[in-house]
Parts: C-alpha cells; structure tokens; sequence
C-alpha cells in the first residue's frame, strides 16, 4: 500500500512538518475492540510519555455474531467502555481525540468472506452516535468518518485500500490542523 495507512500517512505528514520530533505510535491490532483498548492503552501510553491520544477503532463493537445474532459487544458495555477510556486517558494527558467508526460496504460483509460475522452500517452508525455522544458529554473532540468512503475505497468491504486511507489521512489533517494539533 503506497505510504501505508492513514497512520503512518500522518507520521510522515508531522515528521516532515516537525523535522522529526512528533512521534506518532499505530497501537492498532486486527479484531481489536474497546474491550482491548482497554487492556492495552494506559500502559503503553505511558511507557511512551504520551503528550496526545487519538483513538480509532474499525468498528469491531458493533459486528453481528451470525445473521440474526448479538453484537460482538452490547451497545450498552460499548459506552462504558468509551466512559472507562476517556476517565483512564484524563489521567495520562488532557490532549485526547476520537476518530469515529467509518462506514462499510454491505455487499462485501454481510457476511465478511473469512467468518459468520456482518458489519451493518445501520448497527456501525448507532455505536458512532453512541462514541458522539460521550464525546460530546466528556468534552473531547470527535471527528465523524462515517460516509466517507465510497464502495471502491475498500480492499474488502471492511479495510480501507490505498484511496480510502488517503481520504482518512486528509480528514483526520485537516482536523488535527484545526484544532491546532499540529
């Protein structure tokens, strides 16, 4: 992938703008969910001095176990999990940032190719509005992704190909500049 993700498109974007002095970590695992951020984040952020936080998470939460099944995690933990998060990110820097979920193309994971699970972008949009809402009541900023990409900005449906973590990597630029992060 040309540049990579949009991750490592913004370590390269503030390396060059800051010869080198931003550090910029990609913490991400496949499958991960808010329920290992949460296991994850606090020691890592430490044992890196964090100064800032951005989470993005692919929408792993919403997922539906099978056709008719439950959520890969209850709307209802999802928003404890984003309170516990935020309480537990306070406490490393007050410089923290929540990319919500994006969108995806149903025809390629209803269900996904590898397993009987269905990433719905009616499911994906209420867990966004859910992460807006707790954002909004802990006084973080939010940047909405959801409807930026088009169905040909997919590899497979789910994972962004190089156009769509281009558009990411611009939208979440221009968000950072505005809000005078870099």
């Amino acid at each position: 992938m040309e540049k990579g993700g949009w991750v490592n498109r913004l370590w390269l974007y503030t390396g060059e703008k800051t010869d080198g002095e931003c550090e910029i970590y990609n913490l991400s695992i496949s499958g991960g969910t808010t329920e290992t951020i949460l296991e994850r984040f606090e020691s890592e952020a430490k044992i890196r001095e964090a100064d800032a936080i951005i989470f993005q998470s692919g929408g792993n939460d919403p997922y539906l176990k099978g056709k008719n099944g439950p959520n890969q995690i209850s709307i209802d933990q999802f928003r404890q999990n984003l309170e516990e998060i935020i309480r537990k990110a306070k406490n490393i820097t007050p410089n923290i940032i929540f990319i919500g979920f994006k969108n995806v193309d149903e025809t390629k994971t209803m269900p996904v190719s590898w397993k009987d699970i269905y990433y719905v972008n009616a499911e994906i949009k209420k867990y966004d509005e859910v992460m807006k809402s707790v954002c909004q009541e802990n006084n973080i900023p939010y940047l909405d992704i959801f409807g930026l990409l088009n169905k040909e900005d997919f590899e497979d449906g789910l994972h962004p190909n190089t156009t769509g973590h281009k558009k990411i990597f611009d939208k979440v630029k221009n968000f950072l500049e505005e809000n005078k992060w870099i």
